[in-house]
């Protein structure tokens, strides 16, 4: 794990076959306008709780990579646009059940399947079944799609937990 402000510094530290995770002080961060986070397994912002850092650390120790929830919508506007041109219309995500909308609310938070198993004290296969079932409805190719998407919806949305 390396500061944004010394991965700025020193863009060697990315170097091939290293899994790197930054921490970024939010959207604001001087980090974004550079190149460098096309070569990083993550992207944690400062002000994620203690488990966002245990969970980044997991993702990127098991070989996935990771990026807290709240820096998804930096992320995808204007650098990974091209994955989903234009939000999907709220109705959308209103067709959620109300458990897919409390497992998808999770999702963004970035909780495990185990973790939302745990959380909401169903099964992690039900967890599995119903976050296929939130990307399916939502067109969303992944967990990340679904946080920036959420995100960018969460006021408008009333959720059961």
């Amino acid at each position: 794990m390396v500061e944004a402000c010394a991965l700025k510094a020193d863009p060697s530290l990315a170097h091939q076959g290293v899994r790197l995770i930054v921490l970024v002080s939010g959207q604001d961060d001087s980090f974004w306008p550079s190149s460098a986070h096309a070569r990083l397994a993550g992207i944690i912002d400062r002000d994620d709780p203690d488990h966002g850092y245990v969970a980044a650390v997991r993702e990127v120790l098991s070989g996935r990579g990771w990026v807290s929830p709240e820096l998804v919508p930096t992320l995808l506007s204007g650098r990974l646009g091209h994955l989903r041109t234009s939000p999907p219309p709220a109705e959308e995500v209103n067709r959620l059940t109300d458990r897919e909308k409390g497992v998808a609310r999770l999702v963004a938070e970035g909780f495990s399947n185990s973790e939302i198993a745990e959380q909401l004290t169903i099964e992690r296969s039900t967890v599995k079944f119903h976050v296929s079932n939130v990307l399916r409805k939502l067109r969303c190719r992944d967990r990340a799609q679904v946080a920036a998407l959420w995100h960018s919806h969460a006021p408008a949305v009333s959720c059961v937990a």
